[in-house]
């Protein structure tokens, strides 16, 4: 009987407070506990901490600059010692061009050398957020892509993109990550909001009002999240309305200064804004459920676990019409669009990306429509883990017998 192959997944930690350490943390533990004859897991990830309670390896990133991963010969060491394995990169294309083209880009001595022994297959699993002219990425991102062994696009949207850049006729196959329903399901919204303290905060005296428009906004501070829109949309909502922001961050300072953001758009008073501890799922289910709508503000969402989870308890999420998380956001017939078109377009960085441009208005009168509706909202089936993961198993295990 052949030994369990390693698969190192190189990525943000499981236990940190964005996207991708989510989506790591729930494809390594359903590999290490439902596969654990075909491969053996461990994590190396940035930011966050380790936690004991996951069922498998954890390793940190601590030096990222130019994301070249100083650590990953003496990690690779420790973890598969002389052992062929997998390095599975869940992060973006753009970060990865010195490891999928050594030769050329790798700029560490030590790391060059070791990359050059091939220890590893090197396989993918990709949300593209962006594209350039013609939905095509650009010259530098496709020399990343071809160096891959194996590529799991996130979405179709995403696929295509890959397929298009590459121009090799090869197909791409495709999966989204997937929500535990068990755990994100709809709670009653009066419920919720009369919990709401008690669960975020441990204080059962915060209320948030019933007659309140509670917005929803969960994700990271990067230039790519588009904060000032958002904020200064929700002022204008809060010209005929009583609203209630809540905000669920990485960090308030950092690309965007929240705090001056909502300081400006006299904001500060009526914002719930949380940030660096991560709350569990079950504090996050009763955040969603309190909300009246969420708001996806990424300038194309590559992964997009929010939106994901705010449908899942039953609260519609307004998303720009762009990139791949979009197109899991279901149409319900006879209700207004949960998708906003952009207004214009801008080119952005050193790979070329396509970004949209939303104005604040936009955001406030999809708001206003949504919230005329009463909704009955939920994920796709397929979306559902207990669905996806016999198709994430399948993908893994073509890879090894292949």
């Amino acid at each position: 009987m052949s030994k369990p192959t390693p698969i190192l997944i190189l990525s943000d930690a499981p236990t940190a407070p964005t996207g991708l350490g989510r989506i790591t943390r729930d494809l390594a533990i359903r590999i290490a506990e439902q596969m654990p004859d075909t491969f053996r897991v461990a994590t190396l990830g940035y930011g966050g901490a380790g936690s004991r309670s996951l069922p498998f390896q954890q390793y940190f990133i601590y030096d990222m600059q130019d994301w070249v991963v100083k650590n990953l010969p003496d990690v690779w060491r420790d973890f598969a010692g002389a052992e062929k394995g997998i390095l599975l990169c869940i992060w973006d294309a753009s970060r990865l061009l010195w490891l999928s083209q050594p030769e050329t880009y790798c700029r560490d001595p030590k790391l060059k050398e070791f990359l050059a022994t091939k220890p590893f297959e090197l396989w993918t699993y990709s949300a593209i957020d962006a594209t350039g002219p013609n939905d095509k990425l650009s010259v530098l991102l496709r020399e990343v892509f071809k160096g891959f062994d194996r590529i799991l696009a996130y979405s179709e949207w995403s696929a295509r993109i890959i397929e298009r850049t590459l121009g090799d006729g090869k197909t791409i196959p495709s999966l989204p990550h997937g929500i535990d329903t068990s755990v994100f399901r709809p709670i009653w919204r009066e419920k919720a909001r009369k919990k709401f303290g008690e669960s975020m905060f441990g204080d059962s005296k915060f209320t948030l009002p019933d007659s309140a428009l509670v917005i929803g906004i969960v994700a990271t501070n990067q230039k790519r999240k588009d904060w000032g829109t958002a904020i200064e949309a929700a002022a204008l909502l809060a010209k005929t309305h009583d609203i209630r922001l809540w905000i669920h961050t990485d960090t308030p300072e950092r690309e965007w200064s929240l705090s001056a953001l909502l300081y400006d758009y006299d904001l500060q008073n009526k914002t719930v804004l949380q940030h660096g501890n991560v709350l569990s799922d079950e504090q996050m289910k009763w955040g969603y459920s309190a909300c009246d709508v969420t708001w996806g503000i990424g300038l194309g969402e590559g992964f997009g676990y929010p939106i994901f989870e705010s449908m899942a308890c039953g609260v519609p999420c307004i998303h720009g019409n762009y990139a791949g998380a979009a197109e899991y956001i279901p149409k319900i017939p006879g209700a207004p669009a949960l998708k906003i078109k952009p207004m214009a377009y801008r080119m952005e960085g050193h790979f070329g990306c396509v970004r949209p441009v939303y104005h604040a208005q936009q955001w406030a009168d999809a708001t206003e429509q949504v919230i005329s509706v009463i909704w009955s909202i939920s994920v796709p089936p397929e979306i559902d883990w207990n669905n996806l993961w016999p198709r994430f198993q399948e993908w893994l295990s073509e890879g090894i017998h292949a």
